[in-house]
Protein backbone atom coordinates (compact mmCIF):
# COMPACT_ATOMS: atom_id res chain seq x y z
CA UNK A 1 0.00 0.00 0.00
CA UNK A 2 1.18 3.71 -0.98
CA UNK A 3 2.20 5.51 2.52
CA UNK A 4 1.33 8.80 2.56
CA UNK A 5 4.49 10.89 3.61
CA UNK A 6 2.84 13.31 5.83
CA UNK A 7 0.35 11.70 8.45
CA UNK A 8 -0.72 14.40 10.34
CA UNK A 9 -1.76 16.15 7.55
CA UNK A 10 -5.04 16.19 5.81
CA UNK A 11 -6.76 17.85 2.91
CA UNK A 12 -10.20 19.07 3.54
CA UNK A 13 -12.65 19.46 0.57
CA UNK A 14 -16.19 20.71 0.61
CA UNK A 15 -17.74 19.85 -2.64
CA UNK A 16 -20.98 20.58 -4.15
CA UNK A 17 -21.64 18.87 -7.76
CA UNK A 18 -18.36 18.97 -8.59
CA UNK A 19 -17.61 15.44 -9.75
CA UNK A 20 -16.13 17.05 -13.18
CA UNK A 21 -13.58 19.17 -11.59
CA UNK A 22 -13.10 16.57 -8.58
CA UNK A 23 -11.80 13.85 -10.97
CA UNK A 24 -9.13 16.44 -12.39
CA UNK A 25 -6.78 16.63 -9.61
CA UNK A 26 -8.31 14.85 -6.29
CA UNK A 27 -6.67 11.45 -7.29
CA UNK A 28 -3.45 13.31 -7.72
CA UNK A 29 -3.10 14.70 -4.24
CA UNK A 30 -4.92 11.34 -2.87
CA UNK A 31 -1.46 9.63 -4.09
CA UNK A 32 0.93 12.23 -1.67
CA UNK A 33 -1.95 13.25 0.85
CA UNK A 34 -4.43 12.29 3.05
CA UNK A 35 -7.53 13.66 1.66
CA UNK A 36 -11.50 13.70 3.20
CA UNK A 37 -14.09 15.12 0.89
CA UNK A 38 -17.57 16.91 2.64
CA UNK A 39 -19.77 16.14 -0.08
CA UNK A 40 -22.70 18.27 0.18
CA UNK A 41 -25.26 15.95 -0.95
CA UNK A 42 -24.18 16.63 -4.22
CA UNK A 43 -26.56 15.22 -7.25
CA UNK A 44 -23.84 13.98 -9.54
CA UNK A 45 -22.35 10.83 -8.10
CA UNK A 46 -19.83 12.58 -6.47
CA UNK A 47 -19.94 9.76 -3.40
CA UNK A 48 -19.99 7.11 -5.77
CA UNK A 49 -16.76 7.84 -7.53
CA UNK A 50 -15.26 8.80 -4.50
CA UNK A 51 -16.16 5.21 -3.08
CA UNK A 52 -14.83 3.66 -5.96
CA UNK A 53 -11.73 5.68 -6.31
CA UNK A 54 -10.99 4.84 -1.69
CA UNK A 55 -10.81 8.39 -0.94
CA UNK A 56 -12.68 8.98 2.61
CA UNK A 57 -15.59 11.03 2.42
CA UNK A 58 -18.48 12.54 4.35
CA UNK A 59 -21.73 12.62 2.61
CA UNK A 60 -24.27 15.23 3.77
CA UNK A 61 -28.06 13.84 4.30
CA UNK A 62 -29.05 17.22 2.77
CA UNK A 63 -27.27 20.00 1.22
CA UNK A 64 -26.30 22.37 4.06
CA UNK A 65 -23.71 24.90 2.29
CA UNK A 66 -20.66 25.15 2.30
CA UNK A 67 -19.70 27.15 5.11
CA UNK A 68 -21.44 24.11 7.37
CA UNK A 69 -19.70 21.09 5.55
CA UNK A 70 -15.91 23.00 6.16
CA UNK A 71 -16.99 23.28 9.50
CA UNK A 72 -18.47 19.37 9.69
CA UNK A 73 -15.63 18.66 8.50
CA UNK A 74 -12.89 20.50 10.81
CA UNK A 75 -14.67 19.29 13.15
CA UNK A 76 -14.43 15.71 12.09
CA UNK A 77 -10.79 15.76 11.71
CA UNK A 78 -10.12 17.84 15.07
CA UNK A 79 -11.32 14.71 17.10
CA UNK A 80 -8.71 12.49 15.10
CA UNK A 81 -5.68 12.40 17.05
CA UNK A 82 -3.03 11.73 14.39
CA UNK A 83 -4.45 14.84 12.67
CA UNK A 84 -2.06 18.00 13.38
CA UNK A 85 -2.63 19.87 10.69
CA UNK A 86 -5.68 20.67 8.03
CA UNK A 87 -5.30 22.13 4.85
CA UNK A 88 -8.81 23.11 3.17
CA UNK A 89 -9.14 23.25 -0.38
CA UNK A 90 -11.63 24.29 -2.80
CA UNK A 91 -13.87 21.86 -5.16
CA UNK A 92 -13.29 23.46 -8.57
CA UNK A 93 -10.09 23.36 -9.23
CA UNK A 94 -8.53 27.00 -8.61
CA UNK A 95 -6.23 25.91 -5.84
CA UNK A 96 -3.29 24.53 -7.54
CA UNK A 97 -1.48 21.31 -5.74
CA UNK A 98 2.09 22.32 -5.76
CA UNK A 99 1.15 25.16 -3.64
CA UNK A 100 0.22 22.70 -0.54
CA UNK A 101 4.05 22.07 -0.08
CA UNK A 102 4.74 25.71 0.53
CA UNK A 103 1.79 25.61 3.51
CA UNK A 104 3.60 22.65 4.70
CA UNK A 105 7.48 24.72 4.65
CA UNK A 106 5.57 27.85 6.43
CA UNK A 107 3.92 26.19 8.42
CA UNK A 108 6.79 24.55 9.80
CA UNK A 109 9.36 27.59 9.46
CA UNK A 110 7.13 29.89 10.93
CA UNK A 111 4.59 27.33 12.81
CA UNK A 112 1.68 29.87 12.19
CA UNK A 113 -1.90 28.68 13.68
CA UNK A 114 -3.70 29.69 10.47
CA UNK A 115 -1.95 30.18 7.36
CA UNK A 116 -3.76 31.71 4.21
CA UNK A 117 -3.03 31.58 0.67
CA UNK A 118 -3.77 34.80 -1.06
CA UNK A 119 -4.55 34.74 -4.62
CA UNK A 120 -2.94 37.36 -6.84
CA UNK A 121 -6.60 37.34 -9.02
CA UNK A 122 -9.52 37.88 -7.18
CA UNK A 123 -13.19 36.63 -8.89
CA UNK A 124 -14.74 39.72 -8.32
CA UNK A 125 -14.18 43.40 -7.83
CA UNK A 126 -15.76 43.50 -4.54
CA UNK A 127 -13.18 40.48 -2.86
CA UNK A 128 -10.59 43.36 -4.06
CA UNK A 129 -11.99 45.55 -1.64
CA UNK A 130 -12.55 43.11 1.17
CA UNK A 131 -8.96 42.33 0.57
CA UNK A 132 -7.66 46.07 0.85
CA UNK A 133 -9.87 46.33 3.80
CA UNK A 134 -8.08 43.14 5.92
CA UNK A 135 -4.77 44.12 4.81
CA UNK A 136 -5.17 47.65 6.18
CA UNK A 137 -6.55 46.65 9.38
CA UNK A 138 -4.26 43.03 9.78
CA UNK A 139 -1.73 43.31 7.39
CA UNK A 140 -2.76 40.07 5.99
CA UNK A 141 -4.60 39.63 2.50
CA UNK A 142 -7.53 37.80 0.77
CA UNK A 143 -9.55 36.07 4.03
CA UNK A 144 -11.98 34.42 1.33
CA UNK A 145 -9.59 32.41 0.14
CA UNK A 146 -10.62 28.74 0.32
CA UNK A 147 -7.04 27.68 0.33
CA UNK A 148 -5.84 27.89 4.14
CA UNK A 149 -3.94 25.56 6.85
CA UNK A 150 -5.42 24.95 9.92
CA UNK A 151 -3.29 24.04 13.28
CA UNK A 152 -5.58 21.33 15.11
CA UNK A 153 -4.62 22.33 18.91
CA UNK A 154 -6.24 26.26 18.29
CA UNK A 155 -9.16 24.55 16.11
CA UNK A 156 -10.36 22.38 19.09
CA UNK A 157 -10.61 25.42 21.35
CA UNK A 158 -13.30 27.39 18.66
CA UNK A 159 -16.72 27.45 19.44
CA UNK A 160 -18.11 27.04 16.17
CA UNK A 161 -22.03 27.38 16.59
CA UNK A 162 -21.93 31.61 16.32
CA UNK A 163 -20.58 31.20 12.60
CA UNK A 164 -22.45 32.49 9.97
CA UNK A 165 -22.62 31.98 6.25
CA UNK A 166 -19.87 34.30 5.54
CA UNK A 167 -17.29 31.66 4.01
CA UNK A 168 -16.06 31.58 7.14
CA UNK A 169 -14.47 35.09 7.04
CA UNK A 170 -15.52 35.61 10.81
CA UNK A 171 -13.47 32.38 11.30
CA UNK A 172 -10.44 34.04 10.38
CA UNK A 173 -11.51 36.87 12.69
CA UNK A 174 -12.12 35.12 15.88
CA UNK A 175 -8.13 33.33 15.25
CA UNK A 176 -7.17 36.96 15.12
CA UNK A 177 -9.33 38.18 18.29
CA UNK A 178 -7.31 35.46 20.36
CA UNK A 179 -4.10 36.59 19.20
CA UNK A 180 -3.41 33.17 17.43
CA UNK A 181 -0.52 33.86 14.86
CA UNK A 182 -1.93 34.27 11.16
CA UNK A 183 -0.25 34.56 8.33
CA UNK A 184 -0.46 34.59 4.11
CA UNK A 185 1.41 34.55 1.28
CA UNK A 186 0.63 34.82 -2.58
CA UNK A 187 -0.79 31.60 -4.63
CA UNK A 188 -1.76 31.60 -8.65
CA UNK A 189 -4.76 29.43 -8.80
CA UNK A 190 -6.71 28.26 -12.14
CA UNK A 191 -9.58 29.19 -14.25
CA UNK A 192 -12.38 26.90 -12.82
CA UNK A 193 -14.27 24.74 -15.22
CA UNK A 194 -18.12 25.32 -15.30
CA UNK A 195 -20.45 27.79 -13.51
CA UNK A 196 -19.77 28.43 -9.89
CA UNK A 197 -21.73 27.03 -6.78
CA UNK A 198 -22.08 29.95 -5.01
CA UNK A 199 -25.52 31.18 -5.52
CA UNK A 200 -27.07 33.88 -8.08
CA UNK A 201 -25.04 36.63 -8.73
CA UNK A 202 -27.37 39.50 -6.28
CA UNK A 203 -27.40 36.78 -3.44
CA UNK A 204 -23.11 36.47 -3.95
CA UNK A 205 -23.13 40.57 -3.76
CA UNK A 206 -25.31 40.45 -0.95
CA UNK A 207 -23.41 37.83 1.28
CA UNK A 208 -20.24 40.31 0.16
CA UNK A 209 -21.50 43.16 1.52
CA UNK A 210 -22.53 41.56 4.43
CA UNK A 211 -18.41 40.47 4.47
CA UNK A 212 -17.51 43.14 4.20
CA UNK A 213 -19.39 45.20 6.75
CA UNK A 214 -18.24 42.12 9.02
CA UNK A 215 -14.51 42.77 8.70
CA UNK A 216 -15.16 46.31 8.70
CA UNK A 217 -16.78 46.72 11.95
CA UNK A 218 -14.68 43.92 13.37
Amino acid sequence: MYKKKYDSLIILIPSFNELINLRKFVKKIHKRYEVLIVDDCSSDDTSVWLKKNKIKFIRNKKNIGYEKSLIKGLKSLSKLKKVQKIITMDADGQHRMEHIRKFIDVSNNENPDLIIGSRKKKNRFIELIISKVFKTKYSLEDPLSGFKLYKKEKLKKIQFGNFKKLFLVDLVLEFLKRDYKVVSFDIETNKRSGSSKVGNLMKTNLKMLSILSCVIFS
